[in-house]
């Protein structure tokens, strides 16, 4: 067991080195935090941490443990993504643009290991029942004012999307057509649609 800030580079180094010599079979790489609000008005150190944590990290640690499954031919890595992988994010555009790395990545790698015994699996759920949206400070977005997925379930598909060796899971129906659609619009559409789910839903 090892408990490491992410944010923090020589933590992330010992952790790394942990990784490779514990030769994990299945890596899931789940660490990760969002913020919101204008661009403009963030704090850089907010925005550094959050890459360090939602990219470095998760890029290092796979870096680390996809030696060891490539020789033993056998291992499963599980990246959690998000649909905002699939959208920019505005006030959120950190975070969604972190997101689409992991996406990216863990699809870019899926194809590189294939047929070698190892798969890379990106889960991307939509708004879940977590700490991320006070921690993130969306609650009072229209994003989560709508269907919250239940954690348990969303972890459920990500697992058995990851033992089935897929490269994408996408937890429920709503959000499958959104991720459907958004490969359908326009990219200044789907930037637009995304500026008004992620504004504040005015008080009733």
């Amino acid at each position: 067991m090892r408990a490491v800030d992410l944010a923090d580079a020589d933590g992330m180094d010992e952790l790394c080195e942990y990784a490779a010599h514990v030769a994990p079979d299945i890596l899931v790489n789940n660490a990760g935090f969002g913020g919101y609000g204008p661009f403009v008005e963030s704090r850089p150190s907010d925005e550094v941490a959050m890459i360090a944590t939602n990219v470095t990290a998760l890029t290092m640690l796979a870096k680390a443990v996809l030696p060891g499954m490539l020789k033993r031919k056998a291992g499963r890595i599980l990246n959690v993504g998000s649909t905002a992988s699939f959208a920019p994010g505005p006030f959120a555009a950190v975070y969604a643009a972190t997101k689409a790395y992991v996406l990216s990545l863990s699809e870019a790698l899926a194809e590189e290991v294939s047929g070698s015994g190892v798969t890379v699996t990106c889960l991307c759920p939509g708004p879940t029942e977590t700490g991320f949206a006070r921690r993130a400070s969306m609650s009072s977005t229209r994003v989560f004012k709508g269907p919250v997925a239940d954690a348990a379930g969303v972890a459920r598909t990500g697992y058995e999307a990851m033992m089935a060796g897929r490269r994408l899971a996408v937890p429920g129906p709503v959000n499958k057509l959104l991720v459907f659609a958004i490969r359908l619009v326009p990219r200044r559409v789907v930037a637009f649609i995304s500026r008004r789910e992620l504004s504040p839903v005015p008080p009733a």
